[in-house]
């Protein structure tokens, strides 16, 4: 695959799916769920964010609080400059390893 034709990737982590522009094909599609748009990757996540405070799916206070912050931050970003831009987005990008997409 063409990472050009699919430049967006959805990648959780520490259990909290976020959209990544991954235009140099780093993370394997194997692997990784990879989206044309970036809307396309910022609903897969934002579904994903939704449905596990929907059921409860989460390990404890601190990691419901991540997730309300990233679905705040998805539902705002019109464009994946705009969520780039964010502090709390690249906490979250920087704050630990990404590991295998839950869609």
């Amino acid at each position: 695959m063409n990472p050009l034709t699919r430049p967006f990737v959805q990648l959780s982590i520490d259990a909290v799916d976020l959209v990544l522009a991954d235009p140099e094909g780093r993370y394997d599609p194997d692997l990784f769920d990879r989206y044309e748009t970036f809307e396309a990757a910022r609903d897969a996540a934002l579904t994903s964010v939704e449905v596990m405070l929907d059921e409860a799916d989460y390990d404890d206070e601190s990691h419901r609080l991540d997730l309300e912050q990233v679905r705040e931050l998805l539902e705002s970003a019109h464009s994946f400059e705009e969520l780039e831009s964010q502090p709390e987005y690249q906490r979250f990008l920087h704050s630990s390893t990404p590991v295998r997409s839950a869609a």
